[in-house]
């Protein structure tokens, strides 16, 4: 995507069969060495070990049964064997876990360069750390994992095995409660589904699932399995009404829901007239947030979130989701797309999902994908912690190779001296993220227009707008929170325009007419940015390089340590580009582009390079542009009636703006009715009016 142009606003149960093969030789595989994992000779029949009651931890626990009971040496995973399928590798590892006492999770992942993996990790449950403080964690940074290597015909082979654990073992009557234990067959989670329909509690649900089965070891359900994880049927009614209740008061008002296979109301999306127009002034960089808790029954908050001309967050629309498959977020996205016309961002900031990507690729097809830097953080603190609890500073120099913006070459130097300074050579999750740097480092995402989504100030203000709901609340409490935040935010916005039209910017050289005009036009938050880029044109030296008819090229050289820029000046239509591509991401000249426009000679600010979105009219005359003269009437009617929700909604914050506006509707409302009758009375047999009509059409022209 470019930035915007000139002049323009922009489960089974029993063990599966293997088959054994000689492990893949290194040099055929391109398996990635990970710190910890040895290569592990066929397994002995595994000793006992019970889980004790004293608090001190073995040394290790090395491939343990339980109770004095063995794993059969045909079910210990070795080096070598070969499974069909994901799902084969993963219950045949899962069984195993089952004997021995520990619960398992997929983890690391490599892929070839056409995007087909070829390395998986199979991990315990317990593998890593926790860096968060004064939270339970069953994390011990277990070593125990497979290691598979993936041929290209879907063929999983062991690669590696560590079979050591350095925690305690749960034994075979608790081995139930393991969360990789706890799956249901189809036919059992479509029981559990009508139970839940039928209004019986998780109980209810989890005695008479006991009594099935013969007792709790034997089913792969915990009573917090059986609660309820969709909107509770009073919950559920009471969104719906609040929903409806919003369309009744604002005809403008949108809402949809999505219903499950089971007949269940999975997920909810809503926006309102206002968020409309904000989005087709704002819309053209929008971020997706779906890491909010915000009920008892973990329905996350995701909201659609921009940045007005101010620079202030504002909300496009809002989701509560139950089921996050790529599935559900394709049908959000586009049911989004159907609330704001179809209207495609330029850019979408999302966290880190592949379900979100996928969606992302499917429906925002015109969009730029771009990854959240605070999400990438929150993740660097979870998958790095001991780096972060070791090493003070290595958070801020994570952040700042994130940000790194003077070139390419820069940003490969500052990550390589962050690999080798905190010894992160083969760490999988730092090589999946580099790998995917083109989503999320600042100095690869210059060429699709973000509005400062991706600042690290943007960043900030957003969070703490939202900061009320990263915890849980009820749903009549979130509700209320939620309006509270659109009336805030608003209100906001409210202020701001007003202190931006009434009491002008003053530049720091008041007679210059480039910043003069940037006063003018600029929101007061977007001038002092650009006043600051200007200010920083005196100390560039700038160098003639060429010329070719009227476009010539220079070369700007900082005094400091950032990175040389060229920009082409064209002396005929004014227009300029940079290396740096400030304009393409930000919407405003660089200082670069302003030291050519200075060295040429020219002291105002062009035109068609203030960008409408950062102005004080960015709003104004949002639906004034009138269509062809082919238009049909209903088109035209559709046109019109925008016009007047454009004009209602901006008065809808003010009583007596809105009397105003109503007097004036009202008034013209009656005069309407007069010109009909008039052109009705006065009509020479063609059905067009006479001379008053052509006036007033030559009049609005």
């Amino acid at each position: 995507m470019s930035g915007p142009s000139p002049n323009t606003p922009a489960a089974a149960a029993g063990p599966i069969a293997v088959r054994e093969a000689p492990a893949p030789q290194p040099s055929a595989v391109p398996a990635p060495t990970s710190g910890n994992i040895h290569e592990t000779p066929p397994a002995t029949a595994p000793r006992a070990f019970s889980e004790p009651s004293t608090c001190e931890l073995p040394p290790a626990i090395s491939q343990l049964g339980v109770n004095g009971q063995g794993v059969s040496p045909s079910h210990v995973p070795k080096v070598g064997m070969i499974f069909d399928t994901e799902k084969e590798a993963y219950d045949f590892y899962n069984n195993y876990a089952r004997c021995v006492g520990f619960s398992i999770r997929r983890s690391f992942t490599k892929t070839r360069a056409d995007g087909t993996i070829y390395c998986k990790y199979l991990v315990c449950s317990n593998e890593g750390l926790t860096a968060a403080k004064h939270r339970t964690s069953t994390r011990s940074d277990c070593k125990a994992r497979l290691q598979f290597y993936i041929s290209r015909e879907g063929k999983w082979t062991v690669k590696k095995v560590e079979l050591d654990h350095n925690h305690f073992l749960v034994s075979p009557d608790r081995a139930h409660t393991l969360r990789s234990q706890r799956r249901l067959l189809e036919a059992d989670q479509q029981m559990l589904n009508q139970m839940r329909r039928d209004g019986i509690t998780a109980a209810d649900i989890q005695s008479a699932l006991q009594q099935c089965s013969g007792g709790a070891e034997n089913i792969h359900l915990l009573k917090k399995d059986s609660e309820k994880k969709y909107l509770q049927p009073s919950y559920a009614q009471t969104l719906l009404e609040y929903l409806k209740n919003k369309q009744s008061e604002n005809p403008s008002f949108f809402y949809a829901v999505q219903m499950d296979d089971d007949g269940q109301i999975a997920n909810f999306f809503w926006t309102d007239g206002q968020a409309i127009v904000d989005y087709a002034c704002f819309g053209d960089a929008v971020s997706f947030d779906t890491t909010f808790e915000t009920n008892r029954f973990e329905m996350p908050f995701a909201p659609f979130v921009g940045t007005n001309h101010h620079k202030q967050p504002i909300i496009f629309g809002a989701a509560l989701l139950y089921d996050e498959s790529s599935e559900s977020f394709v049908w959000l996205f586009q049911t989004f797309l159907t609330a704001m016309s179809g209207k495609q961002p330029a850019t979408i900031v999302t966290d880190q999902s592949a379900e979100i990507s996928t969606a992302v690729r499917l429906v925002f097809s015109n969009s730029s994908h771009r990854l959240c830097l605070r999400h990438i953080s929150h993740n660097a603190v979870k998958h790095l912690s001991y780096e972060i609890c070791n090493h003070p500073q290595f958070l801020s120099d994570f952040k700042e190779c994130m940000y790194e913006q003077r070139s390419i070459e820069c940003f490969d130097s500052k990550w390589k001296e962050l690999i080798g300074a905190y010894n992160l050579e083969g760490n999988a999750w730092i090589e999946n993220l580099y790998a995917s740097r083109e989503k999320w480092a600042a100095v690869y995402c210059r060429d699709s227009f973000c509005a400062d989504l991706m600042s690290t100030q943007h960043n900030e203000v957003t969070n703490s707008a939202f900061e009320r709901f990263r915890r849980k609340l009820h749903l009549p409490e979130f509700l209320e929170e939620y309006d509270k935040l659109i009336t805030s935010l608003r209100q906001n916005e409210l202020e701001a325009d007003h202190k931006s039209r009434h009491s002008n910017s003053v530049p720091y050289i008041p007679d210059l007419p480039m910043l003069k005009t940037a006063a003018d036009s600029y929101t007061r938050t977007v001038y002092v940015d650009f006043e600051e880029e200007f200010k920083k044109l005196f100390i560039l030296p700038c160098s003639f390089l060429s010329q070719n008819g009227t476009i010539s090229t220079y070369k700007l050289s900082p005094l400091n340590l950032e990175a040389e820029a060229y920009v082409v000046f064209n002396s005929e239509d004014t227009t300029i580009s940079c290396s740096c591509k400030m304009y393409e991401c930000k919407g405003m000249l660089c200082k670069h582009a302003l030291r050519v426009l200075n060295y040429s000679n020219i002291f105002t600010l062009p035109s068609h390079y203030i960008l409408k979105r950062w102005t004080k009219q960015a709003k104004a005359q949002l639906f004034c542009c009138r269509n062809s003269n082919s238009e049909s009437l209903m088109s035209r009617c559709a046109r019109v009636s925008q016009k007047i929700h454009s004009v209602a909604v901006r008065c809808s914050m003010s009583e007596k703006t809105l009397q105003f506006l109503e007097a004036g509707v009202d008034k013209l409302s009656w005069e309407v009715e007069n010109f009909q009758s008039q052109s009705n009375l006065n009509s020479n047999g063609t059905g067009k009016p006479l001379d008053f009509y052509d006036d007033a059409m030559t009049t609005e022209d």
